[in-house]
This record gives structure tokens, sequence and C-alpha cells, in this order.
């Protein structure tokens, strides 16, 4: 028998099936990402969270100071207080320093010297084992990077591998490798992995590669892909 309560409730979630289904469909949408450019030239070394280096002042050498770059970013030094040192390279920050120096000194010389440098991470999704973040030991390349995450699913795409990078402007740049060559044997260049790259095995495109930004980097770090690659965010 039909009663009242179970056709009521039928009524409803008919009503709301369109709904849901709209909400998951949107879900599963990402969104665009504007990539530039790729790329293979060495940028300069960028400072990060972690990273120690030394301060000199050739003027006023009671100012010398080893600091390390705190979980924000900044390192502090005397007389000028909290400096932003995260993602920038050796002559920016000098630059940097040497400014906020000129204020209390009459001919500051700042050289900065780079010290230990916190653990080199990159990210690696898609179809592999055990995805998430891996620590590059030494010079690690792209292969490596993911069999550290427990190689490749049957449902892996190997030919279409996809390296997501940040740009000399910032922005994050896009290239795609082929490693089932490699792993067939056959001659390939290696593609040697930075600090901080994504890596991305597609199931069956690369097109999913903006879905993946949007669950992995998007929603698990606060300020999503902008963070992540943008020096701005921390200026």
């Amino acid at each position: 028998m039909l009663t009242r309560r179970t056709l009521m409730s039928f009524v409803t979630a008919m009503a709301l099936a369109p709904a849901v289904a709209r909400a998951a469909q949107r879900q599963a949408e990402a969104p665009l990402i504007e990539f530039s450019e790729w790329q293979d030239d060495e940028p300069l070394y960028l400072f990060f969270p972690g990273d120690k280096l030394e301060v000199s002042v050739t003027s006023a050498p009671e100012l010398n100071r080893q600091t390390q770059v705190g979980a924000d970013g900044r390192i502090t030094l005397p007389q000028i207080g909290q400096v932003m040192a995260a993602y920038k390279s050796v002559p920016q920050l000098q630059e940097e320093i040497s400014g906020r120096y000129a204020r209390v000194l009459r001919y500051p010389e700042v050289t900065v010297f780079p010290g230990d440098t916190a653990p080199t991470r990159v990210l690696v999704g898609g179809e592999v084992r055990t995805p998430g973040w891996v620590e590059i030991q030494g010079d690690m390349d792209a292969l490596q990077a993911i069999m550290a995450a427990g190689g490749f699913l049957p449902s892996a795409r190997s030919k279409k591998v996809v390296i997501i990078r940040r740009g000399h402007d910032g922005r994050a740049m896009r290239r795609t490798i082929d490693l089932k060559s490699i792993l067939s044997g056959e001659r390939s260049q290696m593609t040697a992995l930075r600090r901080f790259d994504i890596l991305f095995v597609p199931r069956s495109s690369i097109a999913e590669a903006g879905l993946f930004v949007d669950q992995w980097v998007n929603q698990l770090i606060p300020g999503g892909i902008l963070n992540y690659f943008m020096y701005r965010t921390f200026n």
C-alpha cells in the first residue's frame, strides 16, 4: 500500500533530481586555468619557507645575521624588523634589504648568502597508486617521482603525463611529456623536476589536469593555485 508519506517522499525526490544532477555537473567542472608559454631555461633560485640564509651588512657588521625564512615567508632583521623573503631571488632580497637599511644607514652594502634549504617536494596526482607529496632526493626526474608515488595504475595514460610549473611571471606553465617510451626501452629525454612542480597522470585526457588542480590545489591549499605559484601573494 502506498502511504501518503511515501508518495510525498517520491514526489520530493523527483522534484530535486534535476537540481542534484546540475549540482553534480557543476562540481565536476574545473575552473579555466590560463597557462603561460612553457620555458625550459633555469630561473634564479627563490627562497621558500624553511630555507636558511645569512645576511651580511658590510658597512655595519654588528647587523650581520644568520636567519631562517619563517612559515609566513618572512625573516626578521635588527633595526628594520620583518622582511618578506619567500619567492624572492638573492638579488631581489638583497635589493629589498638594502632599501630598508638605507633608512637607517648612510651606505648600506648588503650581501645575502643562501644556506640550507627546506625539503624539496613535488605534487603527484592522477592515475598513480599513492598520490600526494613526494620529496625530491637529489636530481629526481619525472619518472622517478611517479615511481616514488607508487607507480602508474593500469588505467594511466603514461604517454601524456602533464607537468605544471611556476613560470617567471608567477603564472602556471604546462607541458606534456611521454614516459611510456622510457618504460618501453625507447630512447627518450628524461625530464628533471623543480621545486613544487605538479605532475598529473591522466586517465583519458590532459583536460583532466584542470579538475586535478581544482581538487588537489585549490581545495587543499589556502588561496589555491595562486598561493601555490604566484610570488605576488607574498608581497
